[in-house]
């Protein structure tokens, strides 16, 4: 009887029930919740995944803009040319040709602070007053480069010989009237650079280009009408072109 009377009154002091229970017997157990931290791992795991594709997405957007930017930004600058010396001998006009040599120097100055040029090949041509081309020399140097901030002075000699080009009568006549009535003739100067551009060695890309430069009104004074005479040019050098 007091068992009884206890086994009441904890039934009205709580209203959980109560499940006999066999020995070795659990069928009748209430399933059991997982652990929390379980369930907290499987929300969390996906919320890593997308902040981990958000942060090389990231940086590789920025990694992109850094480059464009640096194109952009730090693209080599073209070299200058400048024409140091100039003159003409062994001028004689035919009928149908003009027998000349050139002589002159070219200094290339790069004016960039991370850029080193290469000038893989180099063509002069010599031009008349009329600019028509009278004479080529083609790779007129082995390849050579100019330093950051430096410059770089090649000696080329231009003759009709390399490359003989036949002009008109009237065209000879006008170079040969410029030389015996005022014995000045003017010539012109155009030189075709291939070029490499290489950077620094945190710039690891190479830029390449084809330039082309002239230097025109080019006035060479003759003494006398000999052949042997060597025309000199008349006015200020270097002369850039």
């Amino acid at each position: 009887m007091e068992e009884n009377e206890i086994i009441q009154n904890s039934a009205h002091r709580c209203p959980s029930k109560v499940y006999p229970v066999t020995t070795g017997d659990i069928s009748q157990l209430p399933p059991s919740r997982p652990p929390h931290h379980q369930h907290f791992q499987i929300k969390k795991l996906p919320k890593l995944i997308i902040i981990t594709l958000l942060v090389v997405a990231a940086s590789i957007s920025l990694t992109a803009l850094i480059c464009i930017l640096m194109y952009f930004t730090l693209s080599p600058k073209l070299p200058s040319l400048h024409l140091d010396t100039f003159s003409v001998s062994n001028f004689t006009i035919g009928s149908t040709n003009l027998i000349a040599k050139w002589d002159f120097t070219l200094t290339f100055k790069n004016p960039d602070h991370l850029w080193q040029i290469y000038l893989d090949y180099i063509e002069c041509i010599a031009l008349n007053h009329d600019h028509f081309p009278i004479a080529i020399n083609h790779s007129v140097s082995p390849p050579f480069k100019v330093k950051p901030m430096k410059k770089n002075t090649i000696h080329v000699q231009l003759a009709t010989g390399d490359s003989l080009i036949f002009l008109n009568h009237q065209l000879l006549q006008k170079i040969n009237s410029q030389r015996r009535n005022g014995r000045m003739v003017v010539f012109g100067l155009a030189v075709r650079a291939k070029t490499r551009f290489t950077g620094v060695s945190w710039l690891w890309w190479t830029e390449f280009a084809n330039l082309m430069y002239t230097c025109l009104d080019l006035k060479v004074g003759f003494k006398g009408l000999s052949d042997s005479d060597v025309g000199m040019f008349i006015g200020r050098l270097p002369k850039q072109c």
